[in-house]
């Protein structure tokens, strides 16, 4: 970067640091920030190595859900948050009386603290993604902080079922450049979605969150719920028999993630 632009870049920015103090509305003091440049190198937004040596993977790739081809009615059910002692063998249960699979997104830490509940999920066809160690905003790390927390968890996945997963899922859906260099350099595909369940949503009215799914979902849709967190979550939890057996009844194969994206015709690693 030549000198003059360098000067430029730092005048900017004190001019837009120093009109912060000015400012007396939250949308005001929002919009001075915005007019502050990013450093080029080493800030979360940054799809380039700080050091700006050769990235570690030739490209990258994020997906929302899967084929949406004639004919294909596969749908992929997907937990984030987990395991929890209490509700994922719920799940897990459920899921094998109505012999499907799904793919769970975990968090390290909670791995860790609770490996037992995952000790035969691969075996039974489930498969486990990457949600991070322990669920920061990854969209606000730097590229050093996501490989970290990318790295940690892959290997708690690996140490448990012998097998590095393929998949991740940034906490809150949120992006940023150096979560999407990390997670290629980690050979992970970033896998977000494309319709969740919305417990939230039916507190106070429960039965109604399978009809909800179900007018909701289409072929090929990766679809979000969760095994852990907050009260309202239970809802999915308690009504998952009904679920399964409505999405079964309206026809839905379902199946994991990497399934869903498998080309057609492509056999996947078994258990």
């Amino acid at each position: 970067m030549s000198l003059a632009r360098r000067d430029l870049l730092v005048a900017l920015g004190g001019t837009a640091a120093g009109a912060l103090a000015g400012l007396g509305t939250d949308r005001e003091v929002e919009a001075a920030h915005d007019r502050v440049p990013l450093p080029f190198y080493g800030s979360a937004a940054s799809g380039v190595r700080p050091d700006q040596s050769r990235p570690g993977a030739d490209h990258g790739r994020v997906v929302w859900s899967g084929a949406r081809g004639p004919g294909s009615k596969r749908l992929a059910l997907t937990f984030d948050d987990g395991p929890d002692p209490d509700w994922t063998p719920r799940v897990l249960a459920a899921l094998t009386r109505h012999a499907t699979v799904a793919t769970f997104f975990v968090r390290g830490d909670h791995l860790t603290a609770h490996p037992q509940v995952h000790a035969d999920s691969l075996a039974a066809g489930h498969e486990l993604g990457n949600h991070s160690w322990d669920h920061p905003d990854l969209g606000r790390l730097a590229l050093a902080e996501v490989a970290d927390q990318l790295s940690r968890t892959s290997t708690a996945i690996e140490h448990l079922t012998g097998r590095r997963p393929t998949l991740m899922r940034p906490p809150y859906g949120h992006l940023a450049g150096s979560t999407v260099l990390g997670a290629a350099e980690a050979g992970l595909t970033t896998v977000l979605w494309s319709t969740q369940v919305h417990e939230d949503r039916f507190t106070t009215h429960p039965d109604g969150i399978v009809g909800d799914v179900r007018a909701h979902v289409a072929p090929g849709d990766i679809l979000l719920a969760h095994d852990s967190g907050s009260a309202d979550r239970a809802v999915t939890i308690d009504h998952l028999d009904a679920l399964l057996a409505g999405l079964r009844t309206d026809g839905y194969d379902l199946v994991t993630v990497s399934q869903l994206l498998a080309p057609t015709g492509t056999t996947l690693p078994g258990p």
